[in-house]
């Protein structure tokens, strides 16, 4: 099965001292199927990694063009979605980034999601299910 990845969970890989780095990494060996990175997350992700992390670290993320990902683009239906949610959510402050987790998880219909935003995820309801499935909590 598929995972929608989120930049807290993917920096927690990069991040072997990280509370949740065992977690995750357990989630993501124990997939099988695809991790799709919404490529609007690719900028959040570098920085945490330079500012918390290094530079090493950063440019080992930035090897993802070798196959750790499926990047995923944006559509325009996407980023009218974003602002959907990031309306329909503004007391949680969601942002683009979030946003475009939702709107990715939506459009290629995985309602997996390898997050640490318990806040967020918990709280908003996708359109084409119920709710989210979050890993490495959910497993």
């Amino acid at each position: 099965m598929a995972l929608i990845c989120d930049s807290g969970a993917v920096y927690a890989l990069y991040d072997a001292d990280d509370t949740h780095h065992s977690s995750v990494r357990t989630a993501v060996e124990a997939e099988s199927g695809p991790l799709y990175l919404p490529v609007m997350l690719v900028a959040e992700i570098d920085y945490l990694l330079t500012t918390r992390l290094s530079v090493d670290a950063e440019l080992d993320f930035l090897g993802i063009q070798e196959g750790s990902y499926s990047l995923v683009l944006p559509t325009s239906a996407d980023l009218g979605r974003c602002h959907e949610v990031m309306e329909q959510y503004r007391d949680l402050r969601v942002g683009i980034a979030d946003a475009s987790v939702v709107a990715t998880a939506e459009r290629l219909q995985v309602q997996r999601l390898l997050t640490l935003d318990h806040r967020h995820f918990r709280t908003i309801r996708p359109h084409n299910f119920s709710h989210f499935i979050l890993l490495p909590a959910d497993a």
